[in-house]
């Protein structure tokens, strides 16, 4: 019979050394086993430090948003007429009613043929020559100079190219104009792509030019008014009154005072631009921080608190492969209970939380200095620190002190004291996340990880179950030595007592 260890059973002694080594391995199993449950043990406890990780990390982005001026003290701006002009508010724009009356949206500059361009009986329009000149095309180049404002190119014309390519060159000039031609219409297009007095269409023409295009083939071929190569043609800028104050802008769209209008037509009447705390999303985002708050916190405590079931080990491939699917699944899910049951960062974490908002912000205005003092308190001791807000506490924060919520959340303070809760929460959990990815890794970089403490102990347990399972070869192969000795000598036992029997019998 083959083994493992070598060949016996020739012996005829029937014994199953497969078995016997086996049972005396049972012990070296055992430690092998033992090594890979430590290990697996390990594995899970650093995936479960790596999805902490992501949790407090994602809760800490939320976070950033309540240190922003924007998201603390909101606005509401309303404009009486939103058909002359539409209006939105930076969160410093102050509360006040401006208003309005404009008298000249801002414009550019829009040049049309002002008729058709193509020659009577030209032979094609594949190029400029025949399309616009007939039968009689220049032959030469023509060069103008293009400009608006303080940019300004020089083109050059080629007769035997179309007026498509034209119209690519003005596109891809620099100079802020766009042209275009339209085939069905057989009219020329130019527009500025700025607004404003300072926008502005000028064509010069080059004095060498060939006599054969013409005095001037912008005016007279393409038929754009005459202006556009003599003094150049303008746009135009906003005009408007704010506040009986008589102002000009460049564009319909400006910023004044953090409060940006978009012009969309004239009025003589005035139109009220009122610009308001918008209470309403102040308290929305205020209840959005808290129920994110106790989302994680909630997380966090549900993993302190899962019950350790130390007597439910990994289970080793010999376990499963006599075990029901479903028995296995449940063995499992006690297994892989209480990763982090009781963990101290995890601890620290949730008290450096609920200090965040229970420790009074230095350098606010009493007596609205903490997070009770607008509404937002710690519930019972059996819920585990779960916040609760009271709108009407922080409605009434907000009325007497609109600013309220940018002193208390958005203070930046050169120390724990004087910053605000915003800020307390985002550098607490980036101190908690630098400490766990030092534990555990993180789970970005668990393909590479060799640095974090989980880390170095599971290549710790990979060194110890090399070393076992070389012991285990060891230990084996030494067994079967042994049997594979003992069935040759006992073989070579039954071959001389075989061979006295026989002797006897002849001896007879």
């Amino acid at each position: 019979m083959s083994s493992v260890g070598g060949t016996y059973g020739l012996s005829g002694s029937g014994m199953d050394i497969d078995s016997i080594v086996k049972s005396l391995m049972t012990s070296q199993q055992a430690k092998a086993d033992a090594l890979l449950q430590k290990k697996t043990v390990t594995e899970w406890q650093k995936a479960a430090y790596n999805t902490v990780y992501d949790d407090i990390n994602a809760f800490r982005t939320t976070v950033f948003n309540f240190k922003l001026q924007s998201t603390l003290s909101p606005n509401k701006v309303t404009s009486s007429n939103t058909s002359v002009a539409t209006v939105t508010a930076m969160s410093d724009a102050a509360d006040v009613n401006h208003s309005l009356v404009v008298t000249q949206l801002a414009g550019g500059v829009n040049l049309t043929s002002s008729a058709t361009i193509t020659a009577v009986g030209a032979p094609d329009k594949l190029n400029i020559g025949n399309q616009i000149y007939g039968g009689t095309a220049p032959t030469g180049l023509y060069k103008f100079t293009i400009s608006n404002g303080g940019e300004s190119k020089e083109i050059t014309v080629d007769p035997t190219k179309s007026i498509n390519d034209l119209v690519s060159q003005i596109n891809s000039a620099g100079v802020n104009v766009k042209a275009s031609y339209d085939s069905t219409l057989d009219r020329f297009f130019m527009s500025t792509t700025n607004t404003g007095s300072s926008a502005e269409i000028k064509i010069v023409n080059d004095a060498a030019n060939d006599a054969s295009w013409g005095a001037d083939f912008f005016v007279e071929k393409l038929k754009l008014p005459a202006e556009v190569s003599t003094t150049g043609k303008t746009g135009k800028d906003a005009e408007f009154t704010l506040d009986d104050v008589p102002l000009t802008q460049a564009n319909n769209s400006f910023s004044i005072s953090s409060v940006t209008y978009n012009l969309t037509g004239v009025s003589a009447t005035p139109v009220n631009i009122s610009v308001t705390n918008d209470t309403d999303k102040a308290v929305a985002s205020i209840q959005s921080l808290v129920d994110s708050y106790n989302k994680i916190l909630a997380d966090i405590n549900g993993k302190m608190n899962e019950t350790r079931y130390k007597d439910f080990p990994p289970l080793t491939d010999a376990q499963k492969s006599v075990m029901k699917e479903a028995d296995i699944t449940a063995w499992e899910l006690k297994a892989k209970s209480g990763m982090l049951h009781n963990d101290s960062t995890l601890a620290s974490l949730v008290n450096s939380m609920r200090s965040a908002f229970s420790n009074p912000v230095t350098g606010s205005t009493p007596p609205y200095n903490t997070g009770s003092s607008i509404g937002i308190t710690t519930g019972a001791y059996t819920e585990g620190g779960k916040l609760t807000l009271d709108t009407d506490k922080l409605r009434t924060a907000l009325q007497a002190n609109p600013d309220v919520l940018n002193q208390l959340f958005g203070s930046t303070g050169t120390d724990f004291n004087s910053q605000g809760i915003a800020g307390r929460l985002y550098d607490g959990i980036k101190t908690k996340m630098d400490q766990v990815a030092q534990i555990a890794g993180t789970t970005g970089g668990a393909q590479y990880d060799i640095k974090s403490n989980f880390a170095k102990k599971i290549a710790a347990y990979n060194l110890q179950i090399s070393s076992q399972a070389d012991r285990f070869d060891v230990v084996q192969k030494a067994y079967y030595k042994k049997f594979n000795a003992m069935e040759v000598a006992l073989k070579q036992l039954s071959s001389q007592s075989s061979w006295l029997n026989s002797f006897g019998t002849t001896s007879q």
